[in-house]
């Protein structure tokens, strides 16, 4: 879908503001990674639902919130789809925070080893419930070498095919495999396995005379996600 979380590649956003090192930068975004892995343990959804659900949040939202809160919220909704908590609950425990009502103690409780390889498992299940989990080679179409051309790709749900591609010509570099579409696992509409294919798009393809020079994006795309490109190259 066209929303704000696809700017890759366009001009005049400013730099990547990056704080440092550190994967949390606070104890609740901790948390909220391993929240996800343990919703992954009994939900029935994969993580291309997750990032669609994030990709619908209010433009002035996505931007003005942290990472980890695109990945509660995402959390919140998926929770509420799959009928483990009630949003009256969710509201109920926001509010009691808000007042300053003490949470339960678990200072006194020990890691149960369980409960370690249930997170564990619920990491592998978000990763391969979805492009993680390779599928049996199908037949390709296309070649290493050919020429090919990103299509125009509007839309409504969930697309790893960015932008800043469309109608742009790239050459094959790599077959990468047979992976479940992501277009349609994140709307539960089964996985439509695709042959997958490392592209290169040079800069000047991609974004004319402003290129740098000598620059190219290599990234994988499905391959319903190109046609052979017929026009003729032009000189460099």
């Amino acid at each position: 879908m066209i929303g704000i979380h696809d700017i890759g590649g366009y001009h005049n956003l400013g730099p990547i503001q990056t704080k440092d090192d550190e994967v949390f930068h606070e104890d609740w975004e901790g948390l909220t990674f391993g929240l996800l892995l343990v919703a992954g343990t009994v939900g029935t959804w994969a993580l291309d639902e997750f990032r669609h659900i994030i990709e619908q949040m209010p433009p002035a939202r996505y931007l003005d919130t942290p990472y980890y809160v695109h990945w509660l919220e995402a959390i919140e909704e998926l929770v509420v789809r799959d009928g483990f908590v009630s949003r009256d609950e969710i509201n109920a425990r926001q509010q009691a925070i808000r007042e300053g009502k003490p949470l339960p103690d678990l200072s006194g409780m020990k890691l149960d080893p369980a409960v370690v390889e249930k997170l564990r498992e619920g990491a592998k299940k978000i990763a391969y419930v979805g492009l993680g989990a390779r599928r049996p080679d199908q037949k390709q179409n296309f070649s290493i070498g050919d020429r090919v051309r990103a299509r125009i790709a509007p839309v409504p749900g969930h697309s790893r095919l960015p932008r800043f591609i469309w109608h742009k010509p790239g050459t094959i570099v790599a077959y990468s495999g047979t992976y479940p579409l992501a277009d349609t696992v994140a709307h539960r509409k089964g996985e439509n396995a695709q042959p997958t294919y490392a592209v290169r798009f040079e800069g000047k393809d991609l974004w004319g005379d402003q290129a740098e020079p000598n620059t190219s994006v290599t990234m994988d795309l499905y391959e319903c996600y190109m046609d052979l490109d017929t026009a003729p190259a032009v000189a460099a």
